[in-house]
């Protein structure tokens, strides 16, 4: 049996500690219960975007200037 997309979303968000997305995703599955699915889908999809594009972003080392910033007392 293939595992719910919406599980898939839940649980990636739960796992990346994307808090507003779970806001988010709770608020379009409201609006999908209330008859506005189509649009809820829509989001959804994007919301799953969001989410690859910030495990994308995680998976790419930090360059010299963004070192500094979150560690500006590390000699780079």
């Amino acid at each position: 049996m293939n595992t719910p997309f919406i599980q898939i979303v839940y649980e990636e968000i739960e796992e990346y500690g994307l808090y507003d997305h779970k806001i988010k995703l709770f608020n379009l599955m409201e609006a999908a219960l209330n008859g506005a699915s189509g649009k809820a889908r829509k989001e959804i999809d994007e919301l799953w975007l969001e989410i690859q594009d910030y495990k994308e972003q995680l998976a790419i080392p930090p360059d010299e200037s963004e070192l500094a910033l979150h560690h500006p007392t590390m000699p780079v």
